[in-house]
């Protein structure tokens, strides 16, 4: 047998094993299946991957060493790969060391796949230290220069060559993955636990934030605020679930200045409420690009509020809300002490600019306080049959 006969045929048996894998996934686990359709795997013989790797919206493997592989391991690659595009991992780096970063998201990974009984493939990081941890915490609690540690490992994020795609690289990353869920839904499947949280929080903003908070663009800002058709780049929302409307755009130039949230972290509520609450802040960092960000988590006092004084991107948001010790509390509940510790900051002169808007997310279940001397907008997840309206402006998220 020649030798380009041996390749015809490994090259047939190659894609009739990725075929089978797709269909396994497809029996047992339908948005992995339908993701990694979208993805188009193919095998390539670039000398720089060694194992598979994803840029977030194509998956390549090496076929040498998927077609070493057994059923189940091939199985829980792809899965892998996948996790690392639902996950936004090749656009949540920043300025991290790639390397690094990308152990991190494989320890996360690789245990949300052995927790469903996966087999990882052979080098497959796996360690229960970091169970629980989300990928931003894992890379700063891994060893000093563990990147260098590593003779092998899958080192399969992928940079883009080209400068300034990365944004849009994201928002097609984001139509695919919102694709994927939406079909699986439709075939009554069900998303794995982890995708649907970190879905709801970062893709699914209930509210029309444009519209609610044009009112308190800056004098500069109202004349680069106009109607028109959103564009691709700066609406991901409308643009992925296909929305036929006009909404208010805003350049960078007409963002606000400053926006303050106040987060109810009481402990009436729940995970779903939490959840909804970060989906919310992010559709207003997606569409409003806030110059100023103040969070402030509240029980029946403050604790220490994340502030983001520079243009923030949604995932750097998110990254952060996320983090273990970001919003605390369980505590009773009172938000007018976070009002209070607005006003203090105002008198006391602690903003560069004083925030030109406040949002309070809450179930409704606290004291309001006194009307204050800015806007307040107060978010409430209960309904008015429970909650009646308080002073100031009230948006309904249930």
């Amino acid at each position: 047998m020649s030798i380009t006969s041996m390749d015809t045929k490994l090259n047939t048996e190659a894609n009739k094993a990725l075929n089978d894998t797709l269909v396994r996934l497809t029996r047992g686990d339908v948005f992995f299946a339908t993701l990694a359709f979208y993805l188009q795997p193919k095998f390539t013989d670039k000398p720089w991957l060694l194992t598979a790797g994803t840029n977030g919206t194509r998956l390549l493997l090496n076929q040498q060493f998927f077609m070493g592989l057994t059923s189940q391991e091939q199985v829980a690659l792809l899965k892998h790969e996948v996790l690392h595009v639902a996950f936004e991992h090749p656009f949540r780096r920043g300025k991290r060391n790639l390397k690094r970063w990308n152990i991190a998201c494989d320890y996360v990974i690789n245990l949300l796949i052995k927790e469903e009984g996966g087999t990882l493939p052979p080098g497959g990081l796996y360690d229960e230290t970091y169970k629980g941890l989300i990928e931003e915490e894992v890379y700063e609690k891994l060893p000093k220069n563990i990147e260098k540690s590593f003779s092998f490992f899958m080192d399969d994020l992928l940079e883009e060559d080209k400068p300034g795609s990365r944004t849009a690289l994201r928002d097609k990353a984001r139509t695919l993955v919102l694709q994927a869920s939406q079909a699986t839904r439709m075939t009554q499947g069900s998303l794995p636990f982890s995708v649907g949280r970190y879905l709801d929080a970062i893709l699914q903003p209930e509210q029309d934030w444009r519209a609610l908070l044009a009112e308190y663009l800056t004098a500069q800002g109202k004349s680069d605020y106009d109607w028109m058709r959103p564009n691709r780049r700066n609406s991901v929302l409308g643009n992925v679930l296909n929305l036929n409307i006009f909404l208010p755009g805003i350049q960078q130039s007409g963002a606000l200045e400053h926006v303050a949230i106040v987060v109810d972290t009481s402990g009436s509520i729940g995970r779903e409420e939490l959840a909804r609450f970060i989906g919310e802040i992010l559709g207003i960092v997606e569409v409003c690009y806030p110059r100023t960000l103040t969070i402030i988590p509240c029980d029946a006092m403050v604790y220490p509020p994340l502030v983001f004084d520079r243009v923030p991107q949604s995932t750097e948001v998110m990254a952060q809300l996320q983090s273990g010790s970001a919003l605390q509390g369980g505590g009773g509940t009172s938000m007018p002490v976070a009002l209070d510790w607005i006003d203090n900051g105002i008198t006391r002169q602690a903003f560069d600019v004083p925030p030109a808007v406040v949002l309070v997310m809450t179930d409704g279940y606290t004291d309001f306080g006194n009307a204050r001397n800015y806007p307040v907008i107060w978010c409430i997840t209960s309904p008015e049959s429970a909650v009646p309206d308080p002073w100031g402006r009230v948006v309904r998220i249930a």
